[in-house]
């Protein structure tokens, strides 16, 4: 439903979206009903794009179409479809849907989106110490944890050097002996890093954060240097590895034989000692920073242009000759920020910008709670509480639970269904588990819905854009049921109607000659048989070339049967009956035309052109029905302020 709506708003005024502007003047009123010129002037402009001129003509012709919009909403008002439970349903329904999606848009992806695009812009050198505490790690041991880092951080609060700290005391065992150092990392960083990523973008250079918390473990982070962002190069390499003294001979031998002209994909291809790019030339394809050695890394990006090749650089590895291909700078914004969009409500940072959402309407609301009441309702739970069993007790005393603004209220009671519906939740806590812990997370998630849904219910407040996209729906939900009842369903179901427009307008409906053929495929490209079969087909009937190619049981020859109309698009077919149309020779088969015969240009009848008939029927159902709605709803148009609009 909610797409023919769509294509319906398409059709009739082109447009779902915001209302910009702040005039409040009333450009028109249908039925005492006011139509503004904020809301006409963006629906014209939307609509009509780059021809949105504002010239008289324009503008005449859009308000024609707008007016008769607006006639058609005020019938299906006057109707009452708008009292229709089955509609008000599917709209709420929507609302609900929309509001969702749009204040998740609006207040959580779109400044996600924009931290990490402004964060991908610079590269930030980290060095950190270390406390591992993986994802299963039992919760005393988690507690050790969060101890130990809490210790370290103390001592450097009391002046005790990082890079000492992080020799003698980090778990990273590889970055602790090098006083921590982590090198460069860019946005975003992986699932579970969050925290991490703040920290590094959050913190001065020089200093280091207050502990945190990844999915490996707890880290205090120092950084060191920021960057502009380094993006991903596209190389290829040559590698000699670590074999004895020659093997530095050996590359500086390769060196010169690429500065005097030899190819690098060839030297690559003969020389190179890492298998998986030696049989492509060398071809390493594109990487990021911190993804290599850092050596090769800072070699690779201190070349300047395309084709340009490195000095040989020693790694771990061994020595390598580097070339440039291409740099990818950062995307195209838009299609950066789609990327973004379609991963970023998977990592924690999503539900961490959503929880500090909901804290911040809490803020704004001044919400209340009582703590009483939620203590009462824990007492009454038993170990029924953690199965499905549980039901809301008969006897709770119900009370106001949330006051969030002024006069929205959330009672126990309502804790309580909300508490019965979650058993997800319910049952993941063991028999053993205090009441009070269950009770917190519970109410913990239920307040947080419940800031959400007071949310979702005043965007229409906060954004003007959203009141607007509801109206849009609201009045195409109604025009699609009127314009059905008033025209579509007439126009298929009135047969006497259908059949009296027919005779009226008959000549509308004709045909074209049509030519009645044969089209036949050959399974075979035998030049010998293609000749024998269209020399035999002038004189024999397709049943008769049927049996004579189709023996032992092979289906090499199929007929088709059709009749053509010859139209101005379609190929001519020329020839009297039982003239042969050769066709096409393709690798396996042949085929050809046969004309049967000709059929002159006729009148169609109603059964021929019913399609047609209907469509055009529906059209002048449609405008007696405007006309009807013009007798019976008055149109003024505030004539000054049109005009004001014309430039």
């Amino acid at each position: 439903m909610i797409k023919k709506i769509s294509t319906l708003l398409a059709l009739f005024i082109g447009v779902l979206g915001p209302i910009f502007s702040q005039n409040d003047q009333v450009l028109f009123h249908v039925n005492d009903r006011p139509v503004s010129v904020s809301e006409f002037e963006y629906i014209y402009t939307k609509n009509n794009g780059e021809n949105a001129d504002y010239s008289k003509e324009s503008l005449e012709e859009y308000l024609d179409l707008y007016t008769k919009f607006k006639l058609k909403v005020e019938q299906a008002k006057f109707m009452g479809l708008d009292t229709v439970q089955r509609l008000q349903n599917e709209l709420a329904g929507y609302r609900k849907q929309l509001a969702s999606s749009y204040l998740v848009d609006k207040e959580v992806s779109e400044k996600l989106i924009d931290q990490v695009v402004e964060r991908m812009k610079t590269d930030v050198e980290v060095s950190h110490i270390f406390v591992a505490n993986p994802p299963n790690s039992k919760p005393g041991k988690a507690a050790e944890a969060e101890e130990r880092i809490n210790t370290i951080y103390a001592e450097l609060e009391r002046g005790k050097k990082f890079d000492e700290m992080a020799k003698k005391l980090s778990e990273d065992k590889r970055s602790g002996m090098n006083g921590g150092k982590l090198g460069f990392y860019v946005s975003m960083l992986p699932a579970g890093f969050y925290q991490f990523e703040n920290a590094m973008y959050e913190t001065p250079i020089g200093e280091y954060a207050e502990p945190i918390k990844s999915k490996m473990g707890y880290h205090i982070i120092k950084v060191e240097s920021h960057r502009p962002a380094r993006g991903e190069m596209e190389v290829s390499h040559i590698l000699l590895k670590k074999m004895g003294k020659n093997t530095k001979l050996k590359i500086d031998s390769l060196y010169n034989e690429l500065k005097n002209g030899q190819d690098f994909g060839k030297l690559a291809t003969m020389f190179s000692e890492d298998p998986n790019t030696n049989t492509k030339a060398g071809y390493l394809g594109f990487f990021k920073i911190n993804q290599y050695d850092r050596t090769f890394e800072d070699a690779a990006f201190a070349l300047q242009n395309d084709r340009d090749i490195s000095m040989p650089v020693e790694t771990e590895f061994g020595w390598h000759i580097i070339k440039r291909h291409s740099v990818k700078s950062m995307e195209d914004e838009a299609k950066l920020r789609r990327k973004i969009q379609g991963t970023i409500t998977k990592d924690e940072r999503f539900q961490a910008a959503k929880k500090e959402l909901v804290n911040k309407i809490k803020e704004q609301t001044n919400l209340k709670e009582n703590k009483i009441a939620l203590a009462k309702f824990t007492s009454t739970l038993d170990e029924e509480f953690y199965s499905y069993k549980w039901k809301v007790p008969e006897d709770l005393e119900d009370a106001d639970l949330l006051v969030i603004g002024d006069d929205y209220k959330k009672s126990l009671m309502d804790f309580a269904e909300f508490c019965k519906k979650d058993t997800r939740s319910r049952l993941r806590f063991t028999k053993t588990e205090p009441f009070d812990s269950a009770v917190a997370e519970l109410y913990e998630n239920y307040v947080d819905d419940r800031m959400l849904a007071y949310e979702e219910a005043n965007l229409a407040n906060k954004y003007p854009e959203f009141k607007s996209l509801m109206r849009e729906y609201e009045e195409g939900i109604l025009l699609f049921e009127a314009t059905k009842m008033e025209v579509w369903d007439k126009a298929s179901t009135d047969s006497l109607g259908l059949d009296d427009f027919y005779q009226r307008n008959k000549n509308n409906y004709k045909w074209n000659e049509r030519v009645e053929v044969e089209e036949y495929t050959l399974m075979s490209a035998d030049q010998d048989l293609v000749k024998k079969l269209l020399k035999k087909a002038k004189k024999l009937s397709s049943s008769e070339l049927l049996a004579m190619v189709n023996v032992d049981g092979k289906e090499l020859l199929k007929v088709e049967e059709s009749v053509i109309e010859q139209t101005a698009d379609a190929k001519p077919l020329v020839g009297k009956m039982g003239t042969i149309i050769p066709g096409e020779t393709e690798k396996d088969s042949y085929s050809f035309t046969k004309i049967k015969k000709r059929i002159a240009p006729a009148t169609k009848n109603l059964k021929e052109a019913r399609g047609y008939i209907i469509a055009d029927y529906q059209d002048e159902l449609e405008k007696q029905w405007i006309e009807s709605l013009k007798s019976k709803f008055k149109v003024s148009i505030n004539q000054d302020v049109f005009n004001s609009l014309i430039k």
